[in-house]
């Protein structure tokens, strides 16, 4: 799904980043972000929606929309 549409890898915890280096296993964050999903990073799932859904509406290209999810990694 994330070659066709931004998939965003967010957190439910309260606080804290998205693991992006730590387990390897299939469905792990690491096979995830190599599939094409973009970390969150310390955003939460609900900043991390909205940050998504106002960027699909103005338009961004994924490689715009990956670097706004990095500047808070």
């Amino acid at each position: 799904m994330a070659a066709q549409l931004p998939v965003v890898l967010a957190s439910r915890t309260l606080a804290g980043p998205v693991f992006e280096r730590t387990y390897g296993y299939p469905g792990s964050e690491i096979d995830l972000i190599g599939r094409g999903a973009i970390p969150a990073g310390l955003l939460t799932g609900v900043k991390a929606r909205l940050l998504l859904a106002l960027a699909l509406a103005a338009g961004w290209e994924r490689a715009r929309l990956a670097g706004a999810f990095a500047a808070f990694g």
